[in-house]
């Protein structure tokens, strides 16, 4: 698996282009995965440098499913992505669980949906609908359905390990069932389901929110040792990051992840 840094990690760090792109270099990473302010906001200066590590993702959002959503703005988001020469765009698959929406709610989401992949496909890109609680994708059949009901080409998921665990699922068992639609993975830990509200979008991105059951990939409650061990091939993942110290940390998680690599060799040979 190619294992990238996540940009999402130093949101509340001032970073520049060149100091991103070194950090990737510097600690043998696979390649960026860049958060759509950053994408914004670095767009100049990242196109100016001479070596630019991989991105093999924008992580963006758009109200989709709501009044607010403009598909002018759709549009700008899809031409960042190819800016940025990511052959993804991430998205929410709206915000309201599956199990809460109503049969409007469904439609104007897989609307909104359908749109932006129209987008993404005329410029030969594909979204990666992120499996997220308080979304239609938030479990592996919820997921599914989703995926079912678009039936896009240029649609698959962001699978993230941690919320399909959170949804009550074996995560190597439905990453075995989703893979034809797996476009990336992300992987992040917590302490015990108890703390998994801390990974709420409002407390994850204010400053000021508790990181309290944020823990190192290996030493959580999911089996991340097993997932790893058990991958199959030609997948990419981000480590994504909402604790302190990011870039110590996301270094520490690469090397832990690259000894499981090496462990489920001899398996694959």
């Amino acid at each position: 698996m190619r294992v990238h840094a996540a940009s999402v990690a130093f949101r509340h760090q001032q970073v520049t282009a060149a100091g991103l792109a070194g950090y990737v270099a510097r600690h043998g990473f696979d390649g960026l995965e860049i958060w759509a302010p950053h994408a914004q906001a670095l767009r100049a200066a990242w196109a100016a440098l001479d070596r630019r590590p991989r991105v093999p993702m924008l992580a963006g959002y758009l109200p989709v499913g709501t009044p607010d959503f403009d598909l002018a703005q759709a549009r700008a988001l899809v031409d960042l992505t190819g800016q940025w020469r990511a052959p993804c765009l991430r998205l929410f698959a709206g915000a309201i669980g599956a199990a809460q929406a109503d049969a409007d709610q469904r439609r104007a989401i897989a609307a909104d949906l359908r749109r932006v992949a129209d987008l993404a496909a005329a410029h030969g890109l594909r979204l990666a609908i992120e499996t997220h609680p308080g979304t239609l994708a938030d479990s592996p059949a919820t997921a599914q359905t989703l995926l079912d009901a678009l039936d896009h080409p240029a649609i698959g998921l962001n699978f993230d390990v941690l919320h399909i665990w959170e949804a009550g699922a074996d995560p190597l068992a439905a990453l075995h069932r989703l893979r034809p639609h797996v476009l990336h993975l992300h992987l992040k830990s917590v302490t015990d389901r108890a703390a998994l509200s801390v990974f709420a979008p409002a407390n994850v991105h204010d400053p000021a929110g508790t990181r309290r059951g944020m823990c190192p990939l290996l030493q959580g409650a999911p089996d991340y040792r097993r997932f790893l061990t058990g991958l199959p091939d030609g997948l990419e993942g981000s480590l994504e990051w909402f604790g302190p110290d990011p870039a110590a940390r996301m270094a520490a998680d690469l090397v832990g992840i690259r000894a499981c690599q090496r462990q489920a060799l001899p398996a694959l040979g």
